[in-house]
């Protein structure tokens, strides 16, 4: 057994090598970006940390894959909706289901909509010239369009040994402006290891692998982002109804520089949760804030997490997420 666990660990050095010297190049900008929007709360409340948390729920699906194998209950929901920058929306909504022995599966929707548009053109030099005195309107009105996009995608994870677990998303996405549109499949793959020296937890996750895309008559890369990161307890233990733990995590984007982000989640009782993050390498995002309620709802326990999270020119932006677990 410990022979697979360094194989995988192998595979994974070798990607993670592959990617470190494409972020070297730095090459122009990649699509798809509604793919780095964090889609959970707790996750956003922490500064975008949590890939070595193992109690995350069904939101495993976006945060580190691996972690749906921890997963006790048989299933896990989570829905989560944001007000993101400019007016836009993100949802999200993900399932697992715990199979015992043959590991877990999962499956998500998410959807971004940047809403209803202006549509124009550039005036003709006929129609330039068929303009009154003092009328400068160099746009002629078509009316409006809309733009949005989405991923759909399937999860497996499974518990390699009682310390090491791996999971990967296969995702299918899709973006579309007005009459335009993209598509691709890409792929995650995550890993968390209990080193077994006090409560250290080391987690790796590689999201959006997946060839070149064409919109149009350009092509443009996936936003590939590389993350690895250690968690522990300092008072108590994730499992036991009181603990406060800590979180950071090294960030390697293929379309900007990297970051380090860092999280601290404080639990009483299994009841309240208060959490904060700070994103260090960021130009505009630095502080997050965020609290979790635990309550029983005919006869079966929710969880409401809240994320705030400060943006130095844009509106700050809030998020929601209402999971359970039975």
């Amino acid at each position: 057994m410990k022979k697979r666990v360094f194989l995988w660990l192998g595979i994974f050095l070798i990607v993670s090598s592959s990617l470190r010297g494409e972020l070297r190049e730095k090459t122009g900008t990649t699509g798809f970006v509604f793919l780095k929007i964090p889609a959970s709360a707790r996750y956003i409340a922490m500064g975008e940390t949590g890939i070595a948390l193992p109690n995350v729920g069904s939101d495993a699906i976006f945060v580190n894959p691996a972690l749906a194998s921890l997963i006790p209950q048989n299933n896990a929901l989570s829905f989560s909706y944001g007000d993101w920058y400019l007016d836009t929306r993100h949802q999200t909504l993900s399932y697992t289901r715990n199979l015992n022995l043959l590991g877990s599966v999962g499956v998500h929707v998410l959807n971004y909509q940047f809403g209803e548009m202006t549509k124009t053109r550039v005036l003709s030099s006929y129609e330039a010239d068929q303009l009154t005195e003092g009328d400068n309107n160099k746009y002629r009105d078509l009316g409006t369009f809309t733009a949005g996009a989405y991923s759909v995608g399937m999860t497996y994870a499974r518990q390699l040994t009682d310390k090491f677990s791996i999971g990967t998303n296969l995702k299918y996405v899709r973006e579309t402006i007005d009459v335009y549109s993209a598509d691709n499949l890409v792929t995650d793959i995550g890993f968390i290891f209990f080193t077994g020296y006090k409560s250290l937890r080391v987690g790796a996750f590689l999201q959006n692998f997946g060839l070149e895309t064409e919109y149009v008559s350009e092509t443009f890369k996936m936003p590939q982002t590389m993350t690895l990161g250690v968690s522990g307890d300092i008072l108590g233990s994730y499992q036991s109804p009181s603990y406060l733990s800590f979180t950071l995590e090294a960030k390697h984007p293929n379309d900007e520089s990297e970051k380090i982000h860092a999280g601290l989640e404080g639990c009483w009782n299994h009841m309240l949760t208060l959490r904060c993050g700070y994103k260090l390498g960021s130009d505009y995002e630095k502080l997050t804030l965020g609290m979790g309620i635990r309550f029983v709802f005919q006869a079966k326990q929710f969880q409401l997490d809240m994320a705030y999270m400060n943006h130095e020119y844009l509106q700050s932006t809030m998020r929601y997420t209402l999971s359970m677990e039975l």
